[in-house]
């Protein structure tokens, strides 16, 4: 009896394994979207996204990358006058085409029921598809001199991938956390990382370099503190701004006249700039100035001394006119040596970076994220095929007269991330990544660094670090140490949280 169990048993695991070792999901990446009219462009990252969300169920699996995708789907919206079509595609790897759909619709409240049946008819059409599993596979670790090679299990992959080993650090030492772009030599480790703090901050600029430790400022939407880097962080002074004063950003370039670390803290008073200037004086944040008409931003140009440069805002655009270096004395701001900006260019994204023939080349983010280079005539003369930036801060103005987009009331500007250009000619640009980043609702939840240098016909990637399982806020450079300082948040604000981050320091040599 006992004998016939175990044969019925064995019976129905040689059916059961073979079937359920095939139903591999099928990971699918859903390119950004064309779009006709160019007016509906705004359209382009919406639909990719919401499509991506509808696809995901058991058998399906989107992924953030073409390359890390088993099928391709693109995607058209194109609008005649109120009807609008829906037109999808699923590829494999090979162009081979798995399924062609589409929908129509005669109104913008047919647009997501659509994208409904799009998603279904996708599902239907991929259900003849099965992925083959991963492959059985090793990564051969190249061990320190000292000992052997580690073998280590792979991801799906054919071959075997054979990587250097990681440098030797001392015992107390983090995890490296850089390689090289076209390898993973370690060119850098995590030296020091503080203890989780008590809701998402968003920005964060240096303070003072003590013999006692280094000194934070660390911001958040209403917030304003300094803390200084021991075993954990130490909270020293803080401060707090009116709740219709929005803190967008903060910065610093160094004491003032008295020896003392100042901060320039950018704020948003409804629509328009409401700036503030602290002194950390006495173990106090004194308020300096307030209700300054400008936006900072601290930069490095050329990787030379950093200098705190500002630009306006008008009641059309959300940054307008020349960006122009700053000094302050007593409260008591004096522009000069104005900057013209180059297209897409404004405080925030603007940097320049130094070509082997002695020229100063300007750099900026583009709206859609791509690192775009310009000649010194203004003239696009380099852009990137990956999107880098990628942040949550934000302000609102009203929309109501911008006659592109009359659908939208308020408008929602995202503020772009650093590009950071050091003394030896890299340029370092964040790189934060997340599934869920639908229009103006932005949840990212992974990044990593990367460094280039400008070769005078394009940026050539030098490093980047391992991807880190969070969002990365804000971050700076010191020169002086080689590190690179960096604000995460580990837990996103929400209903029943206020969210949580912590500080990063990593060498950067």
């Amino acid at each position: 009896m006992k004998k016939s169990l175990v044969a019925v048993f064995l019976l129905a695991c040689s059916i059961l394994i073979p079937s359920l070792a095939a139903a591999v999901p099928i990971r699918a990446y859903v390119a950004e979207f064309s779009v006709t009219p160019p007016e509906a462009a705004g359209l382009k990252k919406t639909l990719q996204t919401l499509l991506s969300s509808r696809l995901a169920s058991e058998s399906v699996v989107p992924v953030a990358n073409a390359s890390e995708a088993d099928v391709i789907i693109l995607g058209s919206y194109t609008q005649i006058g109120k009807i609008f079509s829906l037109d999808a595609v699923a590829k494999l790897g090979s162009a081979r085409t798995l399924a062609t759909v589409f929908e129509q619709g005669e109104s913008q409240d047919d647009l997501i029921p659509a994208l409904g049946r799009i998603s279904a008819k996708l599902k239907t059409g991929l259900q003849g598809y099965q992925p083959a599993p991963a492959a059985s596979s090793t990564v051969i670790q190249q061990a320190p001199a000292a000992s052997s090679a580690v073998i280590l299990p792979a991801p799906a992959t054919s071959s075997a991938v054979i990587l250097p080993a990681p440098a030797v650090v001392a015992p107390t030492a983090a995890a490296p956390l850089m390689q090289q772009a076209a390898g993973a030599n370690d060119l850098g480790t995590t030296a020091w990382v503080s203890q989780r703090i008590k809701n998402a901050q968003m920005g964060l600029a240096l303070a003072a370099n003590r013999p006692e430790g280094q000194e934070f400022f660390l911001a958040e939407s209403h917030a304003l503190r300094v803390y200084r880097q021991e075993k954990n962080l130490k909270l020293l002074a803080e401060v707090t701004l009116p709740l219709r004063e929005k803190v967008i950003s903060v910065d610093s370039t160094g004491p003032d006249q008295n020896g003392n670390p100042r901060v320039f803290v950018t704020a948003i008073d409804g629509e328009n700039p409401a700036s503030r200037i602290y002194s950390f004086e006495g173990g106090q944040l004194k308020l300096v100035a307030s209700k300054i008409p400008y936006m900072f931003r601290a930069i490095a140009l050329n990787g030379g001394a950093s200098k705190m440069y500002a630009q306006e805002m008008s009641t059309s655009e959300d940054f307008y006119g020349d960006l122009y270096e700053i000094t302050e004395t007593g409260g008591v701001i004096e522009k000069k040596n104005a900057i013209k900006m180059p297209r897409y260019g404004n405080v925030y994204n603007y940097a320049t970076v130094a070509g082997p023939d002695g020229k100063s080349y300007p750099v900026v983010y583009s709206p859609d994220g791509y690192l775009v280079v310009y000649s010194a005539q203004g003239e696009e003369i380099w852009r990137s095929s990956e999107k880098f930036g990628g942040s949550e801060t934000f302000f609102q103005r009203d929309n109501s007269s911008n006659a592109r987009d009359i659908n939208e009331r308020v408008r929602w500007r995202f503020l772009d991330q650093r590009i950071v250009v050091t003394k030896d000619g890299q340029l370092v640009v964040p790189q934060n990544a997340g599934f869920f980043v639908i229009g103006n609702n932005r949840s990212y939840s992974k990044y990593s660094l990367v460094s280039f240098t400008w070769t005078g016909a394009s940026l050539e990637e030098r490093w980047r670090t391992k991807q880190n399982q969070n969002y990365l806020a804000d971050f700076f450079y010191k020169p002086a140490s080689r590190e690179l300082v960096l604000l995460e948040v580990v837990q996103k604000e929400g209903v029943f949280t206020s969210g949580g981050s912590t500080v990063r320091v990593l060498r950067a040599d």
